[in-house]
């Protein structure tokens, strides 16, 4: 037997492992039958008695296998692995036994202990080499493993026998050498500097293999390195190196180890009844310091320390005093654990714990996360409404773990993180919000129905108080629990007095003191609710204007807040779903699976709003959801209408309209009872012209049902249009559209009720959707429409009349007034022909009740629907024209294709002599420019100049309704031909400049918008009478104006000009409608390249002038905004010098300030453009006295400094430059002031002189005189 040290045979694994020893084969010379002897002959020794690994032989044989271990056959390491395990397995059986009977103490000494010592050193040694073995392959592997192959190639590599199973190995190894530690290894090594330098060992073994990611994957490997450790902690760390302890810290500060020793110290804790192991390491990680550059170590505790406190929440609670200071932590990983932790022992102790001590805890938490909503990082302020989102959700007892003591300022806090400036934190302060509204303690109660409107609380509550009051009148008094904020502050004035007398109903029924108490509890409930409902109240407007958020999660959370508020009916809910309507239109389409489009969540809420409502026990469900689409249809705006035309065309095409909804709406349109107003009609129709668009046979099947009264008629064929054509798109043939023939009773019905005598002012509307239907839809549509025109013509005129003489008519017989030709209210706006086509009641209103049932106000109207009809019908004549171009060209390419194969000779032919189809489209342009209006057999042409005569002649037709319609004819009929265009195009500018109607003005700025899309010449040319109504006393014609001038010039159709400062202005107009459009303008503006910088000089000069500019203030917030697109480098670097050169020979003050201030608001980025403002020093160093100048150049300086890149001497020697020169310049200005007092002062003293001397002739003058 050889003699084992361990201590000496480690120091020779340390230093002398790699030389050779005495009795070693060389593995590496031998053949593959000898070492597989070798081993047969070891494998034969220790069979015999496991205590044979201390003979020499078997000694040698072993070393020298782990020697060459990385030489090993897969086979041979396998068998060796197998042989150590066995027989450290049968000896530590055996010294059980032994350890067993009484068995004398220095036979352990002397015979188990070196046994036991050898076996643990030779798994130590092979632990060692065979992790080294096991790391090397595997970075082969990967190395050589194609991209995305990796786990082809690891199975391929398992599969083969020689690779290495060093997974099972180590696994099986650990287990045998962690047997070892279960003996009484006091009584084996009685020696505590050996027990511990053999423990020592095996826990370092134990560290190796941790050390790999992949270990901690194989659960017996795992099991094993954790067994041993808990069995070294409870047997041996108990003295004060606390090793295991130590060598546990260090596994935590592994990432991918965090959470299996939180895992392992809880198993420590509770399996091997060990606590103290926990204990300690929790208490010395007080003293841990994180920063957020030892990130891995920082993120590795925080993942322990959240872990922990999930599994064993009541040991973390009581080691809080160690872990509360890492609240304060560097590392914003850390803070954000100790919120997780915070949250994992209020979830899992305190809330479900009854007693006071628990409750208080809690309640000091809470106040903790709420100091956390004004971290300084994001992540933190996004963690903890994460954290809050958890314990906002209900429990299986129905509560959350959010106490009501603390419900209102969480609300509150989290309303303010609405404003936050990160989007992460916004998009989790809605989501909180979503979630308390959902989990809402003011739910509480069956009577309410799930309701959490506000006016239904305050009502309930003043029936309670009134209760109160009656049934307890000596107890009646508010108590501050029971009211909300509003009511706090005014309570002196409410509170009754206790010797008030009460009226007899109050004295004649008391209640109990139990009844006290209770509606005590319910006025305290309602209070609370109130309050917490107008804070919900409070954040809506803002969520609404997260809407506009470029962040497509934040857009989808403010879109599920708005829709779950509307579940529950809170205040402004409805606004809110109204405004997330126009997220249809985003261009978003692509989503995560759990996530989607914005556009998919948009028709998602919408279908649980309007497509799944709460059933009320009386109305089906498809009733329901009719009634709400007819109810929201009436509450919107033309804007939200085409947006809802939009989702529910989407929602029909997705099959989200429950069956029988669209059979119901046919049924409220077609009802005659006295509830189907014209109002329910109207809306059921056009909520059925919005599905009919999607899919056409849903009107085509009702056609017969319309079209019953002119009230809904224009609806009505708002419906039938959508059997026309469908849009086309681009590059695709027109699809084939047959039209009705003119004999059709539809074109019969529509006929007749265009030319049914009335005054009502729905006629307008309904006659423009009459004569779009009839071009969509008819076979010839210009024939029937001509039939319209005669009919009225021979109504207003006969033979005999000309133009004149039916003007000097119409002034004689019309008692119109000057102020009622001028009166600025006879349409509400311009809309098309919906400028007069409102309600009768309010335009009747505007022009005079006695008027509107004069006689002789019949001629007027009828010429004013003639004048429609005209107009109207002249540029759908242009539509239909290009229609039968489109049909032409397809029928010519569907009968083209077949002959495809054609000569090359045809196509050169064609391409000198020109093709069929540019003839048909110079024919269809000729028609359009010389005959609609100027061919001798058009009916147009005969009424293009009494358009333009009524127009010229507005004080002999005064009447307000005929002048709109005449001049909105003479816009529509100004773009169909430029020649009339030229013609009257002055006559427009004058109507333009000098009508007092803004609804004239209106409908003539958008009319020359569609003539600069026609005729861009005559327009651009007359431009400047566009941008001079954008500053129009009206908001509407500004408005307009605006959109029409954004339209054209984004489109390419004008060019910008001087002019665009007068859109500039807009930026700061009160209107925020203008405003809001004018920065739209200017954003998609900055997307053309250069469009902003090109034109910032000229808005500056003008903006800057005394007569034409603004004041300071607006001009700062103006190219405040203006600047923000200047992102390049070389636009800074030439702005500079062009804002500097503005300084020479300009001696305004105001000039200087508007310039510095632009100086400091360029992107100085770079040291070129610091130097470029530098060199330009001489241009304004004698303007540096005004104290505007020198603070805002001064700052670019400041903030130059900041800048990591820069030069900071340089900019030391230019700050003091400018400093010098702003000293220098202070006092010449002095000295200029000076002499300019002295020079006014020289000045008076002279002129006092002067005048005494006038004084004296004059005297001597009188003395002359009197002498004589």
């Amino acid at each position: 037997m050889q003699e084992f040290e361990l201590h000496e045979q480690l120091l020779w694994l340390q230093e002398e492992s790699t030389s050779s020893f005495e009795g070693e084969s060389l593995i590496s010379e031998m053949n593959p039958s000898d070492v597989a002897q070798l081993m047969d002959d070891l494998v034969g020794c220790l069979v015999e008695a496991p205590e044979n690994v201390l003979q020499k032989g078997a000694m040698d044989a072993l070393f020298s296998f782990i020697k060459n271990f990385n030489i090993l056959d897969a086979h041979i390491v396998a068998n060796l692995a197998d042989i150590i395990v066995d027989r450290i397995k049968s000896f530590v059986t055996l010294t059980a036994k032994d350890l067993g009977s009484d068995s004398q103490q220095n036979q352990f000494d002397s015979f188990h202990k070196p046994v036991i010592e050898m076996y643990a050193f030779l798994i130590h040694w092979m632990i060692d080499v065979g992790e080294m073995r096991y790391r090397e392959e595997k970075s082969k592997e990967i190395t050589k493993a194609p991209a995305g192959g990796k786990g082809k190639s690891k199975a391929k590599a398992s599969s083969q026998p020689h690779v290495l199973e060093w997974e099972s190995i180590r696994a099986r190894l650990l287990e045998a050498v962690g047997l070892s530690l279960k003996l009484d290894i006091h009584r084996i090594i009685i020696s505590s500097s050996e027990r511990d330098l053999y423990v020592s060992m095996i826990l370092k073994s134990v560290c190796l293999v941790l050390e790999d990611k992949d270990a901690i994957k194989n659960a017996n490997t795992k099991n094993a390195a954790f067994a041993i450790l808990g069995l070294a902690a409870k047997k041996f760390d108990t003295g004060p190196t606390k090793s295991v302890q130590m060598r546990v810290i260090q596994l935590i500060k592994e990432e991918h180890l965090a959470e299996p020793v939180a895992e392992f110290l809880k198993k420590v804790s509770d399996a091997l009844e060990y606590p103290e192991l926990l204990d300690g390491v929790l208490r010395e990680s007080k003293n841990w310091d994180y920063s957020d550059d030892d990130s891995k170590q920082s993120k590795a505790f925080a993942k322990f320390v959240v872990k922990l406190s999930d599994i064993s929440s009541e040991r973390v609670l009581k080691n809080m005093v160690n872990l509360q200071s890492h609240m304060d932590s560097d590392a914003y990983v850390v803070r954000m654990a100790m919120l997780e932790v915070f949250a994992n022992l209020i979830h899992n102790q305190l809330s479900t714990n009854a007693s006071e001590a628990a409750f208080s805890q809690m309640i000091s938490f809470f106040n903790i996360l709420e100091e956390r909503f004004a971290d300084k990082s994001s992540y933190v302020r996004s963690k903890l409404l994460q954290i809050l989102i958890k314990l906002a959700e209900r429990r299986d007892i129905g509560v959350t773990d959010i106490p009501l003591e603390h419900w209102k300022p969480i609300v509150a806090l989290t309303i303010g993180r609405l404003h936050d400036k990160a989007s992460v934190v916004r998009k989790n302060a809605v989501k909180l919000l979503t979630r308390l509204v959902e989990s809402s303690p003011f739910l509480a109660i069956e009577s309410d129905k799930g309701k959490q409107s506000l006016a239904h609380f305050e009502s309930k509550r003043n029936e309670l108080k009134k209760i109160l009051k009656e049934k307890f009148p000596e107890n009646y008094g508010e108590n501050p629990e029971e009211m909300d904020d509003e009511e706090e502050a005014e309570s002196p004035s409410k509170t009754a007095e206790p010797n008030e007398p009460q009226n007899d109903a109050a004295v004649a029924a008391p209640g109990t003191p139990q009844e006290l108490i209770s509606l005590r509890r319910f006025l305290k409930y309602y209070s609370d609710g109130i309050r917490f409902l107008r804070q919900i109240k409070t954040a809506m407007p803002i969520i609404c204007e997260l809407l506009a958020s470029n962040t497509k999660t934040e857009v989808i959370e403010c879109m599920r807040f708005l829709s779950v508020a509307f579940r529950y009916e809170m205040d402004l809910a409805k606004e809110g779903t109204k405004a997330m309507i126009h997220k249809i239109w985003e261009k978003d389409t692509s989503g995560l699976e759990d996530e989607g489009s914005i556009r998919d969540n948009l028709l998602k809420c919408y279908f649980i709003i309007y497509m799944d409502p709460r059933s009320d026990g009386i109305r089906s469900k498809q009733e329901i959801i009719a009634t709400n689409l007819i109810g929201l249809i009436q509450e919107m705006n033309l804007a939200e209408i085409t947006s809802l035309e939009q989702v529910l065309g989407s929602m029909i095409l997705k099959s989200m309209i429950p069956d029988g909804v669209i059979d119901i709406l046919w049924s409220v349109f077609a009802s005659k009872r006295k509830e189907s107003t014209p109002g329910r009609r109207r809306g059921a129709l056009a909520i059925l012209s919005m599905f009919g668009k999607a899919k056409k046979e849903i009107v085509a099947k009702h056609v017969d049902a319309l079209l019953n009264d002119l009230i809904l008629a224009k609806y009505a064929c708002v419906t039938l249009q959508q059997l026309g054509p469908s849009k086309r798109q681009k590059g695709v043939l027109p699809e084939v559209h047959v039209r009705r023939q003119m004999n059709d009773p539809l074109f019969t019905r529509l006929c007749q009720l265009m030319l049914l005598p009335t005054k009502s002012y729905n006629w307008f509307g309904f006659a423009e959707q009459a004569i779009n239907t009839i071009y969509l839809l008819s076979e010839h549509p210009d024939a029937l429409c001509a039939h319209v025109i005669h009919v009225y013509s021979e109504r207003i005129f006969d033979e005999t009349n000309t133009v004149d003489s039916v003007a000097e008519k119409l002034n004689a017989n019309l008692n119109l007034d000057e102020s009622d030709a001028e009166d600025g209210h006879v349409a509400p706006a311009a809309e098309g022909a919906d400028a007069a086509a409102s309600e009768e009641p309010r335009l009747s209103q505007a022009f005079g009740q006695s008027v509107a049932n004069d006689s002789n106000f019949r001629d007027a109207f009828e010429l004013s629907k003639l004048c429609f009809l005209v107009g109207h019908i002249g540029i759908r004549q242009i539509a239909h024209l290009e229609a039968i171009e489109q049909e032409w060209k397809r029928q010519k390419q569907a009968s083209s294709e077949p002959k495809a194969q054609k000569g090359a000779a045809t196509d050169e032919l064609e391409q000198v002599t020109g093709t069929a189809e540019d003839e048909f489209t110079d024919a269809v342009a000729y028609v359009r420019e010389m005959e609609l209006l100027f061919g001798q057999k058009s009916l147009l042409a005969l009424f293009g100049p009494m358009i333009s005569a009524i127009c010229r002649s507005n004080l002999h037709f005064n009447a307000p309704i005929l002048q709109v319609m005449a001049v909105l004819a003479l816009c529509k009929l100004m773009c169909i031909s430029s020649k009339y265009c030229d013609e009257n195009l002055q006559l427009l500018f004058t109507i333009l400049e000098k009508s007092n109607n803004a609804v004239i003005r209106s409908n003539v700025i958008i009319g020359l918008g569609d003539m600069a899309v026609s005729f861009n010449s005559l327009i651009d040319q007359n431009i400047s009478y566009l941008y001079n109504r954008l500053a129009d006393s009206d908001h509407t014609v500004k408005k307009n104006t605006l959109m029409v001038l954004t339209h054209l010039i984004l489109n390419g159709m004008v060019k910008v000009k001087g002019q665009i400062s007068e859109m500039a202005k807009c930026l700061e107009d009160e209107d925020s409608r203008v405003s809001d459009l004018a920065k739209l303008f200017f954003t998609e503006l900055s997307t053309k390249e250069n469009a902003i910088y090109n034109n910032l000089p000229d808005i500056i000069s003008n903006l800057s002038h005394k007569d034409t500019g603004v004041d300071e203030e607006q001009f700062r917030s103006i190219m405040k905004f203006l600047f923000e697109f200047l992102k390049k480098e070389k636009q800074n670097e030439s702005i500079i010098e062009k804002l500097c050169s503005r300084f020479k020979n300009s001696g305004d003050p105001r000039l200087w300030r508007d310039v510095s201030y632009c100086i400091s608001l360029v992107s100085f980025t770079s040291e070129k453009s610091v130097k470029k403002l530098m060199e330009a020093l001489p241009l304004y160093q004698d303007k540096l006295h005004e104290p505007l100048v020198f603070k805002y150049i001064h700052d670019v300086i400041l903030k130059a400094k900041k800048l990591p890149k820069m030069d900071k001497q340089l900019m030391e020697d230019y700050e003091s430059k400018l400093l010098q020169c702003r000293e220098k310049c202070i006092e010449n200005e002095e000295s200029i002031q000076k002499a300019d007092a002295s020079k006014k002062k020289m000045s008076g003293k002279l002129r006092k002189k002067d005048e005494s001397h006038e004084d004296d002739d004059i005297a001597e003058d009188f003395e002359a005189l009197d002498l004589e």
